[in-house]
């Protein structure tokens, strides 16, 4: 990954100088060197260095492609360009080869969907799975934004789910203030973003609507996770732990592997075996999840952390280790 950012950055550094060069615009064979170099160097680059050594989704590609055509229109202005049709060509054939791509990723997408309600009956959680093993990493993008634009856009109006019969659910978000602290994020990047917008425009407009865009996608990440943190609180069944921080982390624990758990007060200082979940929560944990081995917690965007201990914020702490400690019939 450092090596593809090296030499990336270290081939836009070169082309940004060629470009600016004066005696640019009077060489045609420059014009065509450039786009080469970063419509086929810089997605070479990424094929060698990342697609093939991680084993990426070929629909990675298809996006770093686009991202390098719109490196290419910064770089070269349209006049610059050495052939106009190439400009209104390229993007159509990227969109050509993406529909193909995903229509013949379908249905396999659909037949792993399907397998994977045998052993998992949440919705999202199924598409998941199926997603991140038809399409990879990719696949794991592509759902936690969906995730994302879903908590965002009608979290306002969906309800707490009601607690099914002998399912026990832990609250997070009631007592920790989280909602008053986002309120607070939220308006203070409201400020900032119209003030920052306005300031950078003076100096670049393009600058100016792609931190607007930032700011965007920061206020609805949010207003999602606010959302995320009330309509999907800890679960415990009689077979299964789910422990859930959100949309940013989550991991369903068996019944043989249930942890100890225990009060935590005062200061805690987390170590290398130790994930603190509290933290998107914007306050301190009150209770330590210790297992006996190891396990894999699920974190945004697929990836994966391993950890023995989990740190959590609950509503009301002594409730989950009162479950916990509770006879199992």
């Amino acid at each position: 990954m450092l090596a593809f950012a090296a030499l990336a950055f270290l081939v836009v550094g070169i082309e940004h100088t060629v470009v600016r060069l004066p005696s640019f615009p009077q060489h045609l064979a420059l014009s065509w060197a450039v786009l080469f170099d970063v419509l086929v160097g810089l997605p070479l680059l990424f094929y060698v260095l990342l697609l093939r050594r991680y084993r990426l989704s070929p629909l990675v590609l298809g996006g770093v492609v686009s991202a390098c055509l719109a490196l290419a229109c910064w770089l070269l202005p349209v006049p610059q360009w050495p052939s106009q049709a190439l400009l209104r060509l390229l993007p159509m054939a990227l969109e050509a080869v993406t529909l193909l791509a995903l229509a013949a990723r379908g249905r396999a997408l659909l037949r792993a969907y399907r397998a994977a309600g045998a052993h998992e009956t949440r919705l999202l959680l199924r598409l998941r799975l199926a997603a991140a093993q038809e399409l990879g990493m990719a696949g794991g993008l592509l759902v936690a934004e969906l995730d994302m634009l879903r908590y965002a856009l009608l979290g306002w109006w969906e309800p707490i789910p009601a607690t099914r019969s002998g399912v026990a659910a832990f609250a997070s978000h009631r007592e920790s203030g989280l909602g008053a602290l986002l309120g607070i994020v939220c308006f203070g990047l409201l400020i900032e973003s119209a003030a920052l917008h306005l300031l950078v425009r003076m100096w670049s407009p393009v600058a100016a609507g792609w931190l607007l865009v930032a700011d965007a996608y920061a206020l609805l990440l949010f207003i999602a996770h606010g959302h995320a943190v009330r309509l999907q609180p800890t679960l415990l069944t009689a077979d299964e732990l789910l422990v859930r921080v959100g949309f940013f982390w989550h991991v369903a624990v068996p019944r043989g592997s249930w942890p100890t758990a225990e009060l935590l007060r005062g200061d805690f200082a987390a170590d290398a075996e130790t994930l603190n979940l509290a933290r998107p929560l914007l306050t301190a944990p009150n209770v330590m999840l210790t297992f006996a081995a190891p396990i894999s917690v699920t974190g945004p965007y697929g990836i994966c952390r391993p950890a023995r201990r989990l740190a959590l914020y609950l509503d009301q702490p002594m409730a989950l280790l009162d479950a916990l400690a509770a006879p199992r019939h």
